[in-house]
């Protein structure tokens, strides 16, 4: 009886998703903007951000019934990632934040939000053969906070920092 509850869950479950088996894809603007693959090399964590629903509370007769309200797509996407020696992951994404509102010259660099949002994928990868197994597509991304870059003489650790990206909406494409 055991062996066959454990062969349903074998089944059902396959191999299982991996949270090491991911790859993350920034398209930027396509002009200013553009992280091809070192974005996905040197991504360390990504997350499927959470969906919720608000709650409306309707009284009929004294009773209380809860129903959905409106969906909330989770307050941000966070993206933590490696940085190279000469910290150009980190200034490629503080360009962007610069591009979107510049603290040197007080000026915005564009005339709408159409020209510094942008669309980013995460994939999930098969374990088997890196096929790409569930894809989650993000609109209108734009980072909203870069985290610190911790420096320390007594580590050896690579230095890291993480986005903090607003969107739209995301949506399940495969």
């Amino acid at each position: 009886m055991a062996n066959s509850e454990i062969d349903k869950l074998k089944n059902t479950l396959g191999m299982g998703a991996r949270a090491n088996k991911y790859r993350v894809i920034i398209n930027g603007d396509g002009k200013r903007f553009s992280f091809g693959e070192e974005a996905d090399i040197l991504c360390k964590s990504a997350s499927i951000p959470s969906r919720s629903f608000a709650e409306i509370e309707i009284w009929n007769q004294g009773k209380l019934t809860v129903v959905a309200g409106d969906a909330s797509y989770g307050d941000t996407w966070s993206v933590t990632f490696l940085d190279t020696e000469d910290h150009q992951m980190r200034t490629q994404f503080n360009e962007w934040m610069e591009f979107i509102d510049s603290v040197n010259t007080n000026a915005r660099g564009a005339n709408n939000h159409d020209e510094y949002m942008s669309t980013a994928v995460l994939q999930q990868l098969s374990t088997v053969d890196n096929s790409v197994t569930a894809e989650y597509t993000f609109y209108d991304i734009w980072p909203k906070n870069m985290s610190e870059s911790a420096l320390s003489d007594d580590s050896q650790e690579l230095i890291e920092f993480s986005i903090e990206f607003n969107y739209t909406t995301w949506e399940k494409t495969q």
